[in-house]
């Protein structure tokens, strides 16, 4: 969570400072501001709102071919910052502020200023701790074309899935507010010729729902986006959403293979790297990561410490048994990981835009019999008493 801590500076003036906890007492000391001085440590509803909305990064497949562009560049030597500054000169869709470019002090400040994928910008916090970069780079490029990859193989699927859904919840919601005045109307005043069926009071009754509490949809919206963390943790246990949280553990799991196999050939600790990772994390990760360590603090081996709830069952198992291994071993067995852990995120993806696909498709054709049985038939048969009449 982003909170405001409201402090008094060196002058006494009150000024403020965000910071990206996970509890007010951790903002206090996240802060690093004497307790003396602190005012108020505050939730950041409004900046929590704003970055809801913030556009979206750059399309995948330029951030990938930027990626892998700045991997050659520092390959023939440049150093980060010169090889930035070198494509974007040819980079026109990057858009930022000319102002807070010259804030960089790093690569990875570099691209998130740019609002690159975060794992990329992981892969530069890595690197900086390695001086890989190349590899860095090429790696990250690697994992976004591979996400991509996924995605174009099931986004004809999910679109239409969601686009059926869209339409259906609009029949059932949206068409009947606007006609339930009419068709009342009919009924009150010809019943005697329009008679009603289930269908048809049905539909009037979503249109009276819809008309009368419409405002608690936006309030609704609110409190999920406000407390989505809590209300997540009852959602995936659901069966649909279970598989969204299984493609969360898949994503995370690739994620943090990457991270590890650079710092780990570096020669960095799991301690250090699990250290690591906090620094560079936000929100929920972080508090998975703040986990481990504290598993890892107990002399806890990895593989003990990433727990079931959060982390692929390939990749435990893999990390059980990583530290008892040789050197060739280890690079085998994380290969074989990340391979495994691809293929499950393909068939997961695959799986999730099925269902959607056939819940799409149902609701569709539910609101398309309603439609005729609710609507067209009753109105129908009173044209038809009409004429006998």
């Amino acid at each position: 969570m982003l909170y405001v801590v409201q402090y008094l500076d060196a002058t006494g003036n009150a000024v403020s400072l965000k910071v990206e906890a996970d509890t007010r007492e951790e903002a206090r000391w996240m802060s690093r501001i004497p307790e003396r001085r602190i005012l108020s440590v505050r939730e950041d509803i409004v900046g929590r709102l704003a970055f809801a909305i913030e556009p979206p990064g750059p399309d995948p497949k330029n951030q990938a071919v930027f990626l892998q562009s700045l991997s050659s560049s520092v390959a023939t030597g440049k150093t980060a910052n010169q090889a930035v500054q070198q494509l974007l000169e040819r980079s026109s869709w990057i858009k930022y502020k000319k102002d807070s470019l010259a804030q960089c002090e790093s690569l990875a400040d570099y691209l998130q200023l740019f609002r690159f994928n975060p794992f990329a910008v992981l892969m530069a916090r890595a690197a900086e701790k390695t001086g890989q970069y190349s590899e860095a780079l090429r790696t990250a490029a690697r994992f976004i074309l591979d996400k991509e990859k996924i995605r174009s193989e099931v986004s004809t699927e999910f679109r239409t899935g969601i686009v059926y859904i869209i339409m259906g919840l609009a029949f059932f919601f949206c068409v009947p507010a606007f006609l339930s005045n009419s068709l009342q109307n009919l009924l009150s005043g010809n019943s005697t010729i329009i008679v009603p069926n289930n269908f048809t009071n049905m539909l009037m009754f979503f249109g009276y729902i819809t008309k009368t509490f419409w405002w608690t949809v936006p309030v609704l919206a609110i409190v999920l986006f406000l407390y989505r963390s809590y209300v997540w943790r009852v959602m995936k246990r659901l069966p649909f959403f279970s598989s969204i949280e299984n493609k969360n553990k898949l994503d995370r799991s690739s994620e943090f293979l990457s991270v590890y196999e650079m710092l780990h050939g570096a020669g960095f600790v799991d301690a250090d790297i699990i250290v690591e990772m906090i620094r560079s994390s936000y929100g929920h990760k972080k508090t998975i990561y703040q986990r481990i360590y504290a598993h890892l603090a107990k002399s806890e081996d990895l593989g003990k410490a990433l727990d079931e709830e959060d982390w692929d069952q390939s990749i435990r198992d893999g990390m059980a048994v990583l530290h008892e291994i040789d050197a060739d071993q280890q690079r085998h067995v994380m290969s074989a990981m990340k391979e495994t852990l691809h293929l499950q995120n393909v068939h997961v993806a695959r799986q999730i835009s099925r269902v959607l696909g056939r819940i799409g498709f149902l609701l569709m054709v539910f609101a398309a019999v309603s439609a005729v049985l609710g609507f067209y038939l009753p109105l129908a048969g009173a044209a038809g008493n009409v004429m006998h009449h």
